[in-house]
């Protein structure tokens, strides 16, 4: 077996690389050779004779049609399991603001716990954060939840678990204060 320093050279490695290589080089000469290739894999397989047989195109429309109503079936399932009942709007208030500020607070019917499902549906608020609040006698009374304000119009799912017919009115206050930006 030749030297290890014969084969690579000893001016371009560093002395813990050429320790590492003169290792290798030892566990491989213990090793020996490798064995024999054996005759049956000297010589390349035939290829398989087996032929890809293309689609007619006369059924090249067909199998579109197929794929396009597969997936129209897929999307259909997948509405009507996804598809959440819709809620009935029990009534909707409107706010309002200075500056053009708006909103449309929807209420759906009370679960049967007393919560409030709403949707609020701002324009023109200052990018920020805010809260909805109940009121009562003209005060902040009790909060219906926080939402961000990033664009000209957001809409935002807030709940209300309070009897509402202990409340005369709704404002939004941005968070942490309590000067109100809209109110009803």
């Amino acid at each position: 077996m030749k030297d290890l320093r014969e084969l690579i050279g000893d001016d371009d490695v560093e002395p813990v690389e050429l320790a590492r290589l003169q290792r290798v080089h030892d566990l491989l000469g213990k090793a020996g050779p490798p064995p024999e290739l054996p005759p049956e894999l000297a010589a390349t397989p035939e290829p398989p004779r087996a032929q890809v047989i293309p689609l007619p195109r006369r059924y090249r429309f067909t199998a579109v049609a197929a794929a396009a109503v597969v997936a129209a079936v897929l999307f259909g399932v997948g509405y009507l399991v996804g598809a959440v009942p819709d809620q009935t709007v029990d009534r909707t208030v409107t706010m309002s603001g200075s500056g053009g500020a708006s909103a449309e607070l929807d209420l759906f019917e009370a679960d049967d716990a007393g919560n409030w499902p709403m949707e609020l549906r701002v324009d023109g608020l200052p990018a920020g954060s805010y809260e909805l609040w109940l009121t009562r006698d003209g005060e902040l009374a009790e909060p219906c939840g926080r939402f961000a304000v990033s664009e000209p119009q957001t809409t935002v799912p807030l709940n209300a678990p309070y009897r509402l017919r202990q409340f005369d009115g709704w404002v939004v206050v941005p968070v942490g204060e309590q000067e109100a930006v809209l109110s009803t």
